[in-house]
């Protein structure tokens, strides 16, 4: 477990925009809600139904407020999920580039072990960060009425947001490490491309399932969590997670 803690950190040090995002985000947020109060900034973002919160606030905090506060927390969720995608494309394929793949390698650290922590950094560690931020955000625009927002939050959001994490970013950060691991020369190519001939493939010549379960569920549904999807998420991270420690362990 310490050894599994200390790859995490290693991993925080090295992937700066995993700290670095948060921070601009906080400071955004500080800006628009400046804005709010003294100029005419209104954060009007088309959020799902689901993950909307304006019924968390009081009728004495004005509207505008509420929209803006929701409208930075989505941006917020929105924006540390890309942060997750990248860096799962990115982690490995630059340990490739820069040959430090052979020296960590050389450690008594197997190789499960290090690509479970990257995997960890981009399904646990990212969405804790994207709670803390949005605690920080209510209270930079709610102030002492914030604790009533927040109790609905922590209440309601974060099953939401598990949900999320387990059927769609779960999969996709697995199939973004095996990319990352395999690609020769770009992962974003391969992460994206691939998913793309799939859609065309299945719905050309099959009835388009098999791209809907897979991939389109992901990217284009908040709600839609089903047990099948579910399933064959879960079955599909295990496999593509296996993949990269395979691959990994043939590095000479």
């Amino acid at each position: 477990m310490n050894t599994l803690i200390a790859l995490i950190k290693r991993e925080i040090l090295e992937h700066r925009n995993i700290w670095r995002v948060p921070v601009i985000l906080i400071g955004i947020s500080i800006l628009a809600r400046l804005s709010v109060s003294v100029g005419n900034l209104a954060l009007d973002v088309n959020i799902p139904e689901q993950l909307q919160l304006d019924d968390t606030i009081h009728s004495g905090v004005v509207t505008v407020l509420s929209k803006s506060l929701n409208g930075m927390n989505f941006i917020i969720m929105v924006a540390m999920f890309v942060v997750a995608v990248f860096y799962a494309l990115s982690c490995l394929f630059n340990e490739r580039q820069d040959d430090s793949v052979l020296f960590w390698r050389s450690l008594p650290i197997s190789d499960s072990l290090t690509v479970a922590s990257k995997l960890l950094v981009a399904v646990v560690v990212i969405p804790v960060i994207i709670i803390g931020c949005q605690a920080v955000v209510a209270v930079i625009f709610l102030g002492t009425d914030s604790l009533q927002y927040l109790g609905y939050f922590f209440g309601h959001s974060l099953p939401a947001l598990v949900k999320m994490v387990v059927w769609a970013l779960l999969p996709i950060i697995a199939w973004c490490l095996f990319c990352s691991e395999v690609a020769q020369k770009n992962p974003f190519l391969l992460a994206f491309i691939a998913p793309i001939l799939l859609v065309l493939v299945d719905k050309l010549f099959l009835n388009g399932s098999i791209s809907q379960t897979l991939v389109i569920d992901r990217f284009a549904s908040f709600s839609n969590f089903e047990l099948m999807s579910l399933f064959w998420g879960t079955l599909l991270s295990v496999v593509f997670f296996a993949l990269a420690v395979v691959k990994r362990s043939q590095r000479i």
